[in-house]
């Protein structure tokens, strides 16, 4: 993948040539820092690999693990007492919202194994996985994130499309093909911010995503497909919200979806089977499917259960052995954590997608991350529990760095500094 960088980088400054004081300056040489690029790297891919590694092999997976923490343990505790880091505000925030979430498991200890294993997980590593959002520190940083993230979709849907379907479904590496799908839609986002930010050549784009759309495809899910498809217009509407730059690359992306929709429209035989029927019958799988019951027994549950069932005891109270929990996050907390902490995270996630949209009138960065939001909040709708919904909260944590200030271009960050009020010490008379 070809990055391009269309802006002069920050990480190059200019050295003048002799000259006396007051007199003209020299020729200017470019001085070029060294060093930069492998941190940015190392960054991104300890982002990556804590939220992917269970999409791979499971050796390589927990070797992928091992060295997320290897890498991102250090690079948090650096950033952590780095002055200008805003690293301590991303993890007072995750120690808040994981505070609040770990109240219910405290105060009623889960009872069932799979309540202990899904409470030990949530306070270990979907916290850790949060948690080294902080070691992004800037747009550079997120901006390598995306591509890193990419390079890992392309990887995974390679091997999906070279697997071996089972009744429509890939699984690439073996792994459960909804999550896989989370994995290679969330690249094709992350593509698509990449390419209309101008860091990724056109023809680049186009072939990367058409092997990513083909494995997601291939994956049979249509949950994450459908969050893909919202992910991509909120990240086209926020292009067009931003005031520092609106270029053809938002129209022409806008022009292809909207094709891309026609053509589904016109000729939806070509589409996988489970695609295929979404698209014929939508009320099958709305009311027709388990998890159309799985929202009916919830609905009442929550109602009855103000303080919530507790964590793992959604199946023993919904009488649905089968399944330990709904599929849907916004149904999970409320059903087993309880009116408080459900809504407490409900409207925590509202806030920060808020102030996403409010800020892509100013950042690009912004935008990427509002969609990935968005992504997340479809695709935790449609399966997985509130383990799987790790790339959610990771999404989170990005919006608050993107709302403290870390991605600001470095133009806006400065008028923004000017705009602050300055106390100026006294002028004795």
């Amino acid at each position: 993948m070809v990055m391009q960088d269309s802006r002069r980088s920050s990480a190059i400054g200019t050295v003048r040539g002799p000259g006396g004081p007051g007199g003209p300056a020299g020729p200017e040489t470019p001085v070029r820092r060294t060093g930069g690029l492998v941190s940015t790297v190392l960054r991104a891919t300890a982002v990556v690999l804590v939220l992917n590694f269970d999409q791979f092999p499971r050796m390589v997976g927990r070797g992928f693990l091992i060295a997320a923490v290897v890498l991102a343990a250090p690079l948090l505790l650096h950033e952590f007492l780095r002055p200008a880091s805003r690293a301590r505000t991303v993890i007072f925030w995750t120690l808040v919202v994981f505070g609040v979430l770990a109240l219910p498991g405290v105060l009623h200890p889960p009872e069932t194994d799979y309540g202990r294993q899904k409470f030990l997980l949530l306070m270990t590593l979907t916290v850790f996985a949060t948690a080294a959002v902080a070691v992004l520190r800037g747009r550079r940083d997120v901006e390598m994130f995306a591509a890193v993230f990419v390079l890992s979709g392309v990887v995974l849907a390679i091997a999906t499309l070279n697997g071996d379907p089972q009744d429509g479904r890939a699984d690439g590496f073996g792994s459960n093909p909804i999550w896989l799908a989370r994995a290679i839609g969330g690249a094709l986002v992350a593509l698509t911010w990449l390419y209309l930010s101008k860091r990724v050549a056109a023809w680049w784009a186009a072939g990367l995503a058409v092997l990513l759309g083909l494995g997601l495809l291939a994956t049979g899910s249509r949950g994450p497909l459908l969050a893909t498809v919202v992910a991509l217009f909120v990240l086209v509407l926020a292009g067009f919200r931003l005031k520092i730059r609106r270029g053809r690359r938002e129209w022409v992306g806008l022009g292809l979806m909207g094709g891309l929709v026609l053509a589904v429209i016109a000729l939806p035989s070509l589409l996988p089977p489970r695609v295929y029927a979404l698209l014929v019958d939508p009320s099958e799988e709305m009311f027709g499917t388990a998890r159309a019951e799985m929202r009916e027994v919830s609905v009442p549950m929550i109602a009855e259960n103000p303080g919530g069932v507790g964590y793992g005891n959604w199946g023993d109270y919904s009488g649905m052995l089968v399944h330990n929990y709904p599929h849907n996050l916004w149904l999970e907390l409320p059903a087993e954590a309880g009116w408080l902490v459900g809504g407490a995270f409900i409207l925590a996630t509202v806030v920060v997608a808020a102030g996403l949209w409010r800020a892509t009138r100013r950042d690009p960065v912004a935008g990427f991350v509002l969609a990935v939001l968005a992504f997340n909040v479809v695709a935790v709708s449609t399966s997985g529990d509130v383990n799987a919904g790790r790339p959610l909260f990771a999404a989170m944590a990005l919006g608050v760095l993107v709302l403290a200030g870390a991605t600001l271009p470095a133009g806006v960050r400065a008028r923004a500094g000017r705009a602050r009020p300055v106390d100026r010490p006294g002028v004795a008379g």
